[in-house]
């Protein structure tokens, strides 16, 4: 609708009007939905704490959402509780004065500089919740079951007045209370002992509440035009239209995930995170300006929002540094790409079917929004102390801009992004611990006089940002945008195996790997070497052998002859002496000689060989702290 339009005009116009007014809010609504997939990642206090550089690791629970092939090496059964609390501050200083007459004792507020604006909604909680079992029979195979919200903020509240004020950024975004929840299934599967794959299910659980301001110019006989720089300022609060959406809705996606680990020292990773549609249904409540005739209001109506959360991938590597079968440190670094250019490609929508009199309203807004990357490098640490694992972890990320200048805007951080982290772990027993801490800073902007291009979207022209006269509404995103992130995470995993024994011995992997006891039975590998009692029988088997073997030898040889015994002394007779015998034919010492030269000489066998080891990793040395044995 075109040209000036008196509040004194039909009943019908009046009716056109406030359609048009809903209209408007519905863009404005979508607008800030959509902007609700923007993360600041990420989940999980192990990740959080190595900047974030977590797909070729993907060591606990968070798997599911990381990159699920890290699943396939996680042995035993794991409940992993965790949460991200983040503390949330951005701020808009907008470019200008307020346009507004001082001397209308209405508006006293006229050419004041704008106030600075800032996001007032408080802390924002998301939990991650995931159990893991091999179910103590699986050495290849490990599922997952968990329910986890994105790494976002999900409550951004930026006021509508300050010290008696109109704020500056009521056209732009005034509220956001909406929530992504994930249910998630997930399994991986051991390929071959270097190579790993897994799938996560996602069921997702939309919740918007979302309130936002148009502008609804119905003339300068109702809607003041101030004269400000030579424009014609168009913001009177008279004709500010308000409405509220609320919104639910289910879709499904997916995540894909691969890793591979050639050797003990390289891991590579990857992941891919299918597109997500989500179609929402709920209640749009208008409400019309103040500058209306009151009993002008209409009913809360039916109305559906369509958006399209984008895909995402990940890929990584890093490398170990192995102690025997203990990880002594790593390095990690990644890149992730996230299609939001795509997925925004024409915006979302709002339809509502039925809203009295009127039928079949649709809006599509265009955002501007365009692809983001990430990079994302840390690593961690960790210690033997005898009792346990302390683990001491660090890194840093960045994340490039989700917009560009002419559209920057306070539904979402949407900034680039550096961050520095930091965090701790200890692991007692079958309880571990971690923390994780990141500072995120958002690199300040300044959109200059004539850059912006978010403009309030006029109820009265039919939606467009057109204002009464035919000319376009002044732009209200041009100032200085900043904030800071602070994220706390905490995370608390319990190994249930360690309540039951010792740990199950694992059959297929790797020697480097804790917990592995060589193979069982593989028609790729060598043949097992016997078993420890098998080896000791033959061994007594062969000494017994032996000594067989020494008594028929000794069976077979002639019996020695024996000295006479010794004569005993009698009194001395004299009598003749007697010749002396003649001695022994020396022919009788040789034939004794040639008869055992003759006899067949019996070999003793060889001692068996000693049983073959088993080949078990090398013993870890040990810490500087630690005693000698």
């Amino acid at each position: 609708m075109h040209g000036r339009v008196s509040v004194l005009g039909a009943k019908t116009s009046r009716r056109d009007l406030l359609r048009a007014a809903i209209i408007a809010t519905i863009a404005l609504e979508s607008a800030s939905a959509s902007a609700g997939g923007f993360e600041i990642p990420d989940n999980g206090a192990e990740a959080m704490g190595r900047g974030a550089a977590f797909v070729a690791k993907a060591s606990d629970g968070t798997a599911i959402y990381h990159n699920p092939a890290g699943l396939a090496r996680q042995r035993g059964t794991h409940l992993l509780a965790n949460g991200n609390l983040f503390v949330h501050s951005f701020e808009f200083q907008r470019i200008g004065t307020f346009p507004d007459n001082p001397d209308d004792p209405q508006t006293p507020w006229g050419g004041a500089p704008y106030p600075l604006v800032s996001n007032i909604a408080g802390p924002f909680f998301t939990p991650f919740l995931a159990l893991t079992t091999d179910f103590g029979y699986f050495d290849r195979l490990t599922v997952g079951a968990g329910v986890f919200g994105p790494p976002t903020i999900g409550n951004r509240t930026f006021p509508l007045g300050i010290a008696g004020k109109p704020s500056a950024s009521r056209y732009d975004f005034v509220q956001s209370r909406s929530s992504l929840i994930y249910p998630t299934l997930s399994a991986g599967f051991r390929l071959t002992r270097w190579l790993d794959v897994g799938v996560s299910g996602h069921l997702v659980l939309a919740n918007f509440d979302q309130t936002t301001i148009s502008y609804t110019d119905l003339g300068p006989d109702v809607c003041k035009d101030n004269e400000q720089d030579g424009e014609n300022k168009k913001e009177d609060f008279r004709c500010d239209s308000r409405s509220t959406l609320q919104a639910s809705g289910s879709s499904f996606a997916a995540t894909f995930g691969v890793m591979a680990r050639p050797k003990p020292s390289l891991a590579f990773g990857a992941s891919f995170r299918t597109p997500t549609n989500i179609s929402a249904n709920g209640t749009l409540s208008p409400r019309a300006p103040r500058a209306l005739p009151e009993g002008q209001e209409l009913e809360p109506g039916a109305a559906n929002l369509a958006l399209q959360l984008p895909w995402a991938l990940r890929v990584g590597g890093r490398y170990v540094g192995m102690d025997a079968d203990f990880e002594l440190y790593d390095l990690e670094l990644d890149v992730t790409y996230e299609g939001w250019g795509t997925a925004q490609k024409l915006g979302p929508i709002v339809s509502v079917p039925d809203l009295g009199v009127f039928k079949d309203i649709q809006t599509i807004v265009q955002h501007g929004y365009k692809n983001t990357i990430g990079l994302r490098a840390g690593g961690a640490y960790n210690i033997d102390t005898g009792d346990g694992i302390l683990s001491v972890r660090g890194g840093a990320y960045f994340d490039s801009s989700a917009s560009d200048f002419k559209f920057t805007r306070l539904d979402f951080d949407t900034l680039a992004k550096v961050a520095g982290t930091f965090g701790i772990g200890y692991k007692l027993g079958s309880i571990g611990f971690d923390l994780g801490y990141a500072a995120v800073a958002s690199i300040p902007r300044t959109v200059g006089t004539g850059q912006g291009d978010i403009r309030p979207v006029n109820g009265a022209a039919n939606g467009t940002s057109e204002g009464a006269d035919g000319d376009l509404l002044p732009a209200v995103n041009e100032g200085s945008y900043r904030g800071f992130t602070h994220i706390l995470s905490l995370g608390i995993s319990v190994s249930f195996d360690g309540f039951f024994g010792p740990p199950r011995p694992v059959h297929y992997g790797n020697s480097y790997e804790p917990g592995y006891a060589g193979p069982i039975e593989d028609g790729e590998e060598s043949k097992p070497a016997e078993s420890t009692e098998k080896k000791d029988d033959e061994a007594k088997k062969a000494d017994d052998e032996a000594k067989k073997a020494d008594e028929a030898k000794k069976a077979d040889a002639p019996e020695e002859k024996k000295p006479p015994p010794p004569v005993e002394e009698k009194p001395e007779v004299k009598k003749p002496p007697k010749p002396p015998p003649p001695p022994p034919p020396s022919s009788t010492d040789d034939d004794e000689e040639e008869e055992d030269d003759d006899e067949p000489v019996v070999k003793r066998p060889p001692p068996p060989p000693p049983p073959k080891k088993e080949e078990k990793p090398p013993t870890r040395r040990k810490e500087w702290w630690e005693e000698p044995e």
